[in-house]
């Protein structure tokens, strides 16, 4: 579902800034400008979209219970930190076509205290994990026409490890993006995911996005099933924003026991409600903090070649402050 956002951020971006690209007649240079005064602001509004971005959230204490086949294992108290790097290059472009790749650094530490053990093997001391992964998307993109309309095409690959021997998991992205409705407020588009994973049973999903700027400057960003969003920015260089985003988490484990699968994935899925604000420093860097409420909605463990319904784990886990810390780019590369 992670990657699955962040394709449509991607191709969202794609939607608004080659359609607006296409509507002119302007000379190369005045191109070039356009492009990357587009870009720029695109990637302010959508971080997701910065050439380089450093995130780090602060997750505070909350309830966990875990059950394991079924069975009560545990419950306690758990805290996690996560810090994650992000960077997006720009390869090449050619025509209506373009490639992109990005590489991606996850790192996270849970620790559960408190402990309250219902297994005699397993025993009442504090744990702590600490895993990362790294991650590696292709991506091609293509902007074209369908009865009459423009429509934005883009194919991913990602794969995802924590081994350097070898490419834990991979999965595949198919999307295409209609813009519906294109103003100087208001942008509204709908697409289509077509989503290959075998840990996932959604082969498919749609994609839908509303961009509207009232007159008092407060922005409303709608980006669904990814989240949502008010912003209010008071200068070029300073700005605020509210709302609710869907996030989660992937790490890799090697179990020794011979009542459970050796190789499994751990994901969790969660919603941050808070609110944040980032100063801009410079022509390119962006400094921000976010603070709020963590909900969980799911943390399984499973076998990593079966899907993440055929859990083994569960843990369910209670609300929990968090607060964020993050330093991005803006892009200043640029595809040949």
């Amino acid at each position: 579902m992670k990657k699955s956002i962040v394709a449509f951020t991607y191709i969202l971006f794609a939607v608004n800034f080659c359609y607006a690209q296409n509507r002119q007649e302007l000379s190369k240079n005045a191109k070039d400008s356009l492009s990357r005064i587009q870009l720029e602001k695109a990637a302010i509004t959508n971080p997701i979209l910065r050439q380089v971005t450093v995130s780090t959230d602060v997750i505070g204490k909350g309830d966990i219970s875990s059950e394991l086949t079924g069975n009560p294992l545990f419950k306690g108290k758990t805290s996690t930190l996560r810090t994650t790097i992000v960077l997006n290059l720009p390869v090449a472009s050619w025509g209506k076509n373009s490639f992109s790749v990005s590489g991606a650094f996850f790192q996270q530490q849970l620790k559960v205290t408190d402990m309250q053990s219902f297994s005699p093997l397993l025993g009442n001391e504090d744990i702590t994990f600490n895993k990362g992964t790294v991650g590696l998307t292709a991506s091609f993109s293509r902007r074209d026409s369908i009865f009459g309309r423009p429509v934005y095409y883009m194919a991913s690959a990602t794969g995802v490890t924590n081994d350097f021997d070898r490419i834990k998991r991979i999965s595949f992205l198919g999307t295409a993006v209609i813009p519906l409705k294109q103003t100087a407020k208001t942008r509204l588009t709908a697409g289509l995911v077509v989503n290959i994973d075998p840990s996932l049973k959604v082969p498919a999903f749609l994609i839908f996005s509303y961009w509207h700027k009232f007159d008092n400057q407060l922005e409303l960003n709608l980006n669904l099933p990814s989240g949502a969003g008010l912003r209010r920015a008071f200068s070029d260089r300073f700005w605020t924003t509210f709302g609710t985003t869907l996030g989660g988490s992937l790490a890799f484990f090697d179990l020794k026991s011979a009542s459970l699968p050796n190789d499994a994935n751990y994901t969790t899925i969660d919603l941050k409600t808070g609110i944040g604000a980032e100063y801009r420093v410079g022509k390119k860097m962006i400094f921000g903090i976010n603070g709020g409420i963590l909900t969980p909605l799911s943390a399984r463990a499973f076998d990593r070649k079966e899907s993440s319904s055929e859990y083994f784990l569960s843990n369910k886990l209670g609300n929990a402050p968090y607060v964020n810390f993050s330093f991005s780019l803006l892009p200043f590369l640029r595809r040949k």
